[in-house]
């Protein structure tokens, strides 16, 4: 485990990898919950309107939205110009890039594994001649 400071609260934490404590996590699905019922009532509400109606900051908002759990919907195509891909700058919907420059990215990753050297794996030693005549099947217990 490593000690990092949250990306919310700013209060240092240990952690696993995430980048916000489990304090933050916990009242962030909460404001999820509040928003997501807002919006089953309010389809097409704007960030500020959400914000106004739930309690929930504009950074919260923010964040789900980069976190691909809210989208930015109804007419704005563009995302409204709330969000820009963080590769091209391009407007987006949700997430942090746009379907273009993830295709791009997840290629690059794709040809890197493919041009890494193959993984050697040790030789096997001689097995002998009693080894090769075991027969049956062991039964394993959890102690």
């Amino acid at each position: 485990m490593q000690v990092r400071q949250c990306d919310f609260c700013r209060m240092p934490y240990q952690t696993t990898g995430n980048k916000i404590c489990r304090d933050c996590l916990i009242e962030l699905d909460k404001d999820f919950i509040k928003i997501r019922e807002y919006l089953y009532d309010n389809d097409g509400a704007g960030i500020e309107e959400v914000s106004e109606a739930t309690g929930v900051s504009r950074k919260t908002i923010l964040h789900l939205l980069k976190e691909e759990r809210l989208i930015v919907g109804g007419d704005s195509s563009d995302g409204g110009g709330v969000l820009k891909c963080e590769a091209c700058r391009k407007p987006i919907n949700t997430g942090r890039m746009c379907a273009a420059c993830k295709k791009e990215v997840m290629h690059a990753m794709q040809e890197n594994v493919r041009a890494a050297a193959p993984v050697k794996r040790p030789k096997q030693r001689e097995r002998t001649p009693e080894e090769d005549n075991i027969k049956g099947v062991a039964k394993l217990q959890v102690k």
